[in-house]
């Protein structure tokens, strides 16, 4: 009787198994790769989930752009394990969640991404620029040498001509994006206001913090912003240190000013004159030049220092997410836009341009006998708005400067009185102007202490578009501004405010966009201040979209 198996039948049977082994390993290997995609589906489902139960518990804003939304994030606040692991990789989970609000379902669309690559959209500003893009570039767009991912803009305003871009009440100029994190820089082509930037020059990043300029950007212009454009807005590092050494001190706020770096970036390397932030103009940088003194940039484009208790433009810069383009070709005359429209008073933004009619014709306003103003505040029941140029007709302020002005002033006699009178009642409403003393070292919000009631009135130092934001140079050739939207362009060089600087002076704002003390007994530009009906008596628009261009129009 045999007691085992012959070599041939030991071959056949490993044979058989191989066999076996070939046929049934793949499947084996399938069910088991299934088995862990399935259980990275389910964690997966899990972060999307922690992601909606965060959604709940924080303000995410409701932007219609994905946002990224990092695991360390939801870790952070106990909804995911700190332990969660990709079960294909066995390795701890990476990547975030991507998010954008869904206005058509009030909703917000959650969806993992391992990379965390945003992804361009139909309309992407982003993609709209890299268009412009040729490697040859040494003007206009160009590539930065050190991150490949940075494209940033170099020259005059004939190279740079296409980077405009109209976004919540303000005309931008783009400084650079950032193609891998979809993020785009900018600068406010026009100063917003004219103030002093602070008591005492900053050396620190706490100083730099409670200096006057850094509330007024992050706290007066930032509240001003709608919030759809607040919540597109990043934090991002701002360089406040000495001129020589930028970033010797840095910052992170929503809001923040140019550094040296980035204004001679724009030009030749060396100065920056003459490249497209050249807007001869003054406005101050974020850096300091010595223990007594600021960074700022002159009428001539040069770079300056002046004593911080000197008052110049304010152009604000921010990071924004990539938005989806509605219309526009980025000129000037026609900025990038976003179709965001208002219809009546109530839904209007800081920073957007109303026509209100006018029935004398006496040229206060043009042939059209439609006044341009511009929104400078908004409350329950009315909006502040600012002349966007200069009545045809200068005046004096009163007889001397030993008090606040007052509604019997020579200015209100000679010219505010009968103009508000041109201008039908339905319309507006009394405000509130501040006519508090704006001294030496002040901060902005000083002019305010003190106020008068009336239905129209001057700006008033440290409010919204007080500086040179119509451009005061009386030559036809406006550098930041066009010529066509500007009420009387070539009235006057210089304009009254509301507010005294000494019993002896009252500020007016320059053609450079300095504040100055002159006599009130001398005659200076006169630009209106009203306020609008809005609330329960909110106007109705007829038409425009609320840009320089073109407008709202008054019903």
């Amino acid at each position: 009787m045999r007691k085992g198996f012959t070599l041939i039948e030991l071959l056949a049977v490993i044979i058989i198994l191989g066999v076996l082994a070939l046929i049934t390993f793949p499947i084996i290997d399938k069910s088991i790769k299934q088995s862990k995609e399935r259980a990275l589906e389910r964690t997966i489902k899990s972060v999307v989930q922690a992601s909606y139960d965060y959604s709940i518990e924080n303000d995410l804003g409701y932007d219609s752009n994905y946002k990224k939304l990092e695991i360390g994030t939801l870790i952070n606040a106990g909804l995911l394990k700190e332990d969660i692991i990709n079960p294909v990789t066995n390795q701890k989970l990476e990547g975030c969640v991507l998010y954008k609000w869904d206005g058509d379902y009030n909703q917000y669309e959650f969806e993992y991404s391992e990379t965390c690559e945003i992804p361009l959209f139909p309309g992407s500003l982003i993609n709209i620029l890299l268009s412009q893009y040729n490697p040859d570039n040494t003007t206009g767009l160009v590539k930065d040498s050190a991150n490949p991912n940075l494209y940033y803009y170099k020259g005059s305003n004939t190279q740079v001509s296409n980077n405009f871009l109209w976004y919540g009440g303000h005309q931008w100029r783009i400084l650079e994006f950032d193609t891998s994190a979809k993020t785009l820089t900018l600068i406010t082509q026009q100063p917003l206001t004219t103030i002093q930037p602070a008591s005492a020059v900053w050396t620190s990043e706490s100083a730099y913090k409670s200096s006057y300029i850094n509330t007024w950007l992050n706290e007066y212009f930032w509240k001003s912003l709608d919030s759809s454009i607040q919540s597109n807005i990043q934090k991002t590092t701002f360089n406040i240190g000495i001129y020589t050494d930028v970033d010797e001190i840095t910052t992170v706020q929503k809001v923040g000013l140019l550094d040296e770096d980035q204004y001679k970036r724009a030009g030749d390397g060396t100065t920056g004159q003459n490249s497209f932030l050249d807007i001869k103009d003054y406005f101050w940088l974020g850096n300091r030049y010595s223990s007594s003194s600021v960074r700022r940039v002159y009428s001539n484009g040069r770079l300056g220092s002046d004593s911080p208790t000197n008052a110049g433009g304010v152009r604000a810069v921010i990071k924004i997410s990539d938005i989806a383009i509605t219309g526009g070709d980025g000129t000037l005359a026609s900025n990038y836009q976003v179709g965001n429209k208002a219809t009546n008073t109530n839904n209007v933004q800081v920073g957007e341009y109303i026509n209100v009619p006018y029935s004398e014709n006496d040229s206060a306003c043009g042939s059209d006998n439609m006044c341009t103003f511009r929104v400078v505040s908004k409350d329950s029941d009315s909006i502040k708005v600012v002349l966007n140029g200069l009545l045809s007709t200068t005046s004096k302020w009163a007889d001397n400067a030993n008090d606040n002005i007052t509604t019997s002033d020579l200015i209100y006699t000679n010219v505010l009185n009968g103009f508000i009178g041109n201008i039908d009642s339905k319309y507006i409403t009394v405000g509130t102007y501040g006519v508090g003393m704006y001294g030496s070292g002040n901060s902005y919000t000083v002019p305010q202490s003190t106020t008068i009631t009336a239905n129209v009135g001057l700006p008033t130092v440290g409010e919204m578009f007080s500086g040179n934001d119509i451009d005061l140079s009386t030559s036809s050739t406006k550098t930041f501004v066009d010529v066509n939207t500007i009420e009387n362009s070539i009235a006057s060089s210089y304009y009254w405010t509301m507010n005294r600087n000494s019993s002896f002076y009252v500020r007016y704002v320059s053609n450079f966009g300095d504040l100055y003390g002159l006599s009130p007994a001398n005659t200076r530009g006169v630009r209106a201040v009203i306020y609008l009906k809005s609330g329960t008596s909110a106007i109705t628009f007829t038409g425009g979209e609320g840009t320089p261009n073109s407008p709202y129009v008054l019903q």
